[in-house]
């Protein structure tokens, strides 16, 4: 990528911004917090862009997690639901309290890490990159977390 000029922070954030904050919503359990936390990212990026440029959705995210991460024990909010059936409306519900107390089980490093790859796709070596740990750490974190939510799920089912 080009230099980070803020025309091409504009095109990041048009191309960037919905994938990021939906991880970050995953990661940390807060919309508010995540969308806060998007906007300081990109308002430090525009001030201090990153040195690397070769992953800046990667750059974003753990720059909006990590400011994103104080007081992250408020409950999930439900989205708003307003097109669907009261049917569609409880499984979606369902579904996504369901999602949200699996990732819950999960340390707030799992969560980054696990979100991050399911997310917003990123490879391991990209989660490592863009994390500051190594790829097996996230190999490893990404394998016990996922055992963690599914023995969690035997024992509910």
């Amino acid at each position: 990528m080009p230099e980070l000029t803020p025309e091409r922070w504009q095109e990041l954030y048009d191309r960037a911004f919905p994938q990021v904050y939906r991880a970050l919503v995953a990661a940390t359990l807060d919309r508010e917090r995540a969308l806060d936390g998007l906007h300081d990212a990109f308002e430090e990026g525009l001030r201090h862009p990153p040195s690397d440029d070769r992953n800046p959705e990667g750059w974003l995210y753990r720059v909006a997690l990590r400011k994103t991460r104080r007081g992250l024990l408020r409950a999930v909010r439900e989205a708003r639901m307003t097109e669907l059936s009261a049917d569609d409306l409880t499984a979606a519900v369902l579904q996504r309290l369901e999602v949200g107390r699996l990732l819950a089980l999960l340390t707030e490093r799992q969560r980054a890490i696990v979100v991050a790859h399911y997310y917003l796709g990123l490879s391991q070596e990209e989660i490592a990159d863009a994390l500051g740990v190594r790829r097996g750490t996230v190999s490893a974190t990404v394998s016990q977390s996922l055992a963690r939510m599914r023995k969690s799920g035997a024992e509910r089912g």
